[in-house]
Protein backbone atom coordinates (compact mmCIF):
# COMPACT_ATOMS: atom_id res chain seq x y z
CA UNK A 1 0.00 0.00 0.00
CA UNK A 2 2.48 2.54 0.95
CA UNK A 3 4.49 1.74 -2.17
CA UNK A 4 1.58 2.69 -4.50
CA UNK A 5 1.00 5.97 -2.61
CA UNK A 6 4.81 6.79 -2.89
CA UNK A 7 4.34 5.89 -6.88
CA UNK A 8 0.97 7.92 -6.59
CA UNK A 9 2.95 11.38 -5.52
CA UNK A 10 6.17 10.70 -7.56
CA UNK A 11 3.79 10.26 -11.08
CA UNK A 12 2.03 13.76 -9.42
CA UNK A 13 4.79 15.60 -8.87
CA UNK A 14 6.31 14.53 -12.12
CA UNK A 15 3.26 15.59 -14.20
CA UNK A 16 3.33 18.67 -12.17
CA UNK A 17 7.03 19.58 -12.79
CA UNK A 18 6.44 18.97 -16.64
CA UNK A 19 3.73 21.47 -16.98
CA UNK A 20 0.47 21.04 -19.27
CA UNK A 21 -1.94 23.85 -21.33
CA UNK A 22 -5.70 23.35 -21.27
CA UNK A 23 -8.04 24.60 -23.44
CA UNK A 24 -10.53 26.70 -21.13
CA UNK A 25 -12.45 28.88 -23.94
CA UNK A 26 -12.30 29.33 -27.48
CA UNK A 27 -14.15 31.38 -30.98
CA UNK A 28 -13.24 32.60 -34.02
CA UNK A 29 -11.16 35.45 -32.65
CA UNK A 30 -9.09 33.99 -29.69
CA UNK A 31 -9.24 31.89 -26.72
CA UNK A 32 -8.03 31.37 -23.12
CA UNK A 33 -5.58 28.22 -21.72
CA UNK A 34 -4.85 27.68 -18.57
CA UNK A 35 -2.06 26.62 -17.52
CA UNK A 36 -0.73 23.82 -14.98
CA UNK A 37 2.49 22.91 -13.77
CA UNK A 38 5.74 24.57 -14.52
CA UNK A 39 4.95 27.61 -16.45
CA UNK A 40 7.12 27.41 -19.13
CA UNK A 41 7.09 24.12 -19.98
CA UNK A 42 3.02 24.65 -20.08
CA UNK A 43 3.81 27.71 -22.34
CA UNK A 44 4.89 25.98 -25.18
CA UNK A 45 2.07 23.76 -25.00
CA UNK A 46 -0.30 26.83 -25.10
CA UNK A 47 1.98 28.26 -27.90
CA UNK A 48 1.40 25.30 -29.90
CA UNK A 49 -1.93 25.04 -29.06
CA UNK A 50 -2.21 28.95 -30.20
CA UNK A 51 -0.55 28.06 -33.66
CA UNK A 52 -3.01 25.00 -34.34
CA UNK A 53 -6.19 27.60 -33.54
CA UNK A 54 -4.62 30.64 -35.50
CA UNK A 55 -1.75 29.54 -37.51
CA UNK A 56 1.65 30.10 -37.23
CA UNK A 57 2.82 33.42 -35.82
CA UNK A 58 -0.51 34.49 -36.28
CA UNK A 59 -1.95 35.28 -32.92
CA UNK A 60 -0.93 37.87 -29.88
CA UNK A 61 -1.49 36.99 -26.47
CA UNK A 62 -3.76 39.81 -24.99
CA UNK A 63 -3.40 39.19 -20.88
CA UNK A 64 -2.19 36.57 -18.79
CA UNK A 65 -2.48 36.51 -15.03
CA UNK A 66 -4.16 34.30 -11.70
CA UNK A 67 -7.89 34.30 -12.47
CA UNK A 68 -9.90 33.31 -9.50
CA UNK A 69 -11.49 29.36 -10.31
CA UNK A 70 -13.16 28.63 -7.07
CA UNK A 71 -12.47 27.99 -3.13
CA UNK A 72 -10.59 25.97 -1.74
CA UNK A 73 -11.35 24.42 1.80
CA UNK A 74 -9.19 22.79 4.12
CA UNK A 75 -10.77 21.40 7.52
CA UNK A 76 -8.41 20.19 10.67
CA UNK A 77 -8.87 18.47 13.55
CA UNK A 78 -6.46 17.06 16.30
CA UNK A 79 -7.49 15.18 19.55
CA UNK A 80 -5.03 14.85 22.57
CA UNK A 81 -5.45 12.08 24.93
CA UNK A 82 -4.87 12.46 28.53
CA UNK A 83 -2.39 10.25 30.09
CA UNK A 84 -3.65 7.65 32.86
CA UNK A 85 -1.69 7.67 35.88
CA UNK A 86 -1.04 5.06 39.11
CA UNK A 87 -0.29 6.22 42.31
CA UNK A 88 0.03 4.54 44.94
CA UNK A 89 -0.80 6.20 48.85
CA UNK A 90 0.00 3.81 51.62
CA UNK A 91 -0.41 0.87 49.58
CA UNK A 92 -3.52 1.41 47.48
CA UNK A 93 -3.14 2.42 43.80
CA UNK A 94 -5.85 4.64 42.21
CA UNK A 95 -5.95 5.18 38.15
CA UNK A 96 -6.59 8.19 37.07
CA UNK A 97 -7.44 8.61 33.42
CA UNK A 98 -7.13 12.21 31.61
CA UNK A 99 -9.30 13.38 29.04
CA UNK A 100 -9.33 14.30 25.22
CA UNK A 101 -8.53 17.41 24.30
CA UNK A 102 -10.08 18.23 20.42
CA UNK A 103 -9.13 21.20 18.77
CA UNK A 104 -10.29 22.01 15.15
CA UNK A 105 -10.26 24.76 12.33
CA UNK A 106 -11.28 25.23 8.78
CA UNK A 107 -9.98 27.61 6.19
CA UNK A 108 -11.37 28.67 2.91
CA UNK A 109 -9.06 30.44 0.27
CA UNK A 110 -9.84 31.94 -3.54
CA UNK A 111 -8.79 28.74 -5.79
CA UNK A 112 -6.47 30.32 -8.84
CA UNK A 113 -5.20 29.04 -12.45
CA UNK A 114 -2.92 30.96 -14.38
CA UNK A 115 -4.61 31.99 -17.75
CA UNK A 116 -2.81 33.09 -21.17
CA UNK A 117 -5.85 35.21 -23.15
CA UNK A 118 -5.34 35.69 -26.76
CA UNK A 119 -6.28 36.49 -30.08
CA UNK A 120 -5.95 35.60 -33.88
CA UNK A 121 -4.71 38.02 -36.56
CA UNK A 122 -6.31 38.45 -39.63
CA UNK A 123 -5.76 35.00 -41.46
CA UNK A 124 -7.61 33.22 -38.58
CA UNK A 125 -11.15 34.54 -38.90
CA UNK A 126 -10.55 37.74 -37.18
CA UNK A 127 -12.89 40.75 -38.53
CA UNK A 128 -10.89 43.01 -40.60
CA UNK A 129 -9.84 46.43 -39.18
CA UNK A 130 -11.92 48.94 -39.34
CA UNK A 131 -10.87 51.76 -41.87
CA UNK A 132 -11.86 55.66 -42.25
CA UNK A 133 -14.66 55.70 -43.99
CA UNK A 134 -14.71 57.13 -47.62
CA UNK A 135 -17.42 58.75 -49.43
CA UNK A 136 -19.89 56.69 -50.86
CA UNK A 137 -19.29 55.10 -53.97
CA UNK A 138 -21.47 55.99 -56.89
CA UNK A 139 -24.50 54.57 -58.07
CA UNK A 140 -23.94 51.52 -60.69
CA UNK A 141 -24.92 51.98 -64.06
CA UNK A 142 -23.20 55.42 -64.50
CA UNK A 143 -24.71 58.61 -65.48
CA UNK A 144 -26.96 61.07 -63.31
CA UNK A 145 -25.42 62.63 -60.06
CA UNK A 146 -25.10 61.34 -56.78
CA UNK A 147 -28.55 62.17 -55.12
CA UNK A 148 -27.93 65.59 -52.92
CA UNK A 149 -27.07 64.91 -49.40
CA UNK A 150 -30.08 64.74 -47.00
CA UNK A 151 -31.38 67.86 -45.36
CA UNK A 152 -31.34 69.99 -48.80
Amino acid sequence: MLRRLSLGLLFGALVAACGSARLVQRNQYGGVIALNGDRNKAMEQANQMMAQHCGPGNYQIVSEGEVPVGTDTMSRSDTNYGQSTASSNDGQYSNTAGGATTTSGTSTRTATEWRVQYQCGQGAGAPPPAGPAGPPAPPAGGGGAPPPPPGY
